[in-house]
């Protein structure tokens, strides 16, 4: 028990520390669904400046780029919503004027394979809390301790993806994977953790799934890299 409160203190720490190291920091709040002007009001990040602004000539498609630090994404959703920890990078896209999906790897940098899992223990808090359920036949990522030792051996070789779904109205696409140096054996192997949040699709076309993602654009893996 001791042991658990130690993790839970020391990963509220962490949190905090993402959070206030970055005293200018700005955000977006969005929901998906949500219109493009609604998350200009919403939002303290330079929404417009940072857009492709939808509009008639391209039938309400539009994206927006999130590219230097440190903002923070809020889904606002009343019931199912969550703050991610700020990013440097996210890409939001849009169609029909309305956030179509939302992609983004929740950090400011490469972090070591033991801040990564306190940062996933910490947002699978947030996503339990929120309502948000592992598909059919998946778990929730295992963060005990004989979980991260299998998964440290897992990530050396491919990434880990669960998918979430509020049923009938969001999924989500959440993992990590190895970023930097994987076979290191002296720590100095790096991580990203990666969300792509659309609609749940699955839930108008039967057993068909398609990614969060797959109706728009995707976030450069260059952008991400240079962290």
């Amino acid at each position: 028990m001791k042991k658990l409160r130690f993790m839970a203190i020391t990963t509220i720490v962490y949190i905090a520390w993402l959070f206030f190291s970055y005293p200018d920091q700005t955000s977006v709040s969005l929901h998906i669904q949500q219109s493009f002007h609604e998350v200009v009001r919403d939002s303290t990040f330079p929404v417009m400046a940072a857009s492709n602004v939808p509009d008639a000539s391209t039938d309400g498609s539009g994206a927006t780029w999130i590219t230097e630090p440190a903002v923070v994404i809020r889904f606002n959703d009343p019931q199912h919503g969550f703050i991610l920890p700020p990013t440097t990078f996210a890409g939001i896209s849009y169609s029909d004027y309305r956030v179509s999906t939302i992609d983004t790897s929740p950090m400011l940098k490469k972090l070591s394979f033991s801040d990564t899992l306190d940062l996933v223990e910490s947002l699978q808090r947030q996503f339990q809390t929120g309502g948000w359920l592992p598909d059919e036949n998946q778990n929730w990522i295992d963060v005990s301790a004989s979980g991260r030792e299998a998964l440290h051996a897992l990530l050396r070789e491919h990434g880990h993806t669960i998918v979430l779904r509020v049923p009938r109205k969001y999924a989500m696409f959440f993992g990590l994977h190895c970023a930097d140096r994987c076979h290191s054996r002296i720590g100095l192997d790096r991580y990203l953790v990666d969300i792509s949040i659309g609609r749940d699709f699955y839930a108008d076309i039967g057993n068909e799934k398609p990614q969060p993602g797959s109706a728009a654009p995707t976030p450069s893996t260059a952008a991400r890299s240079q962290r």
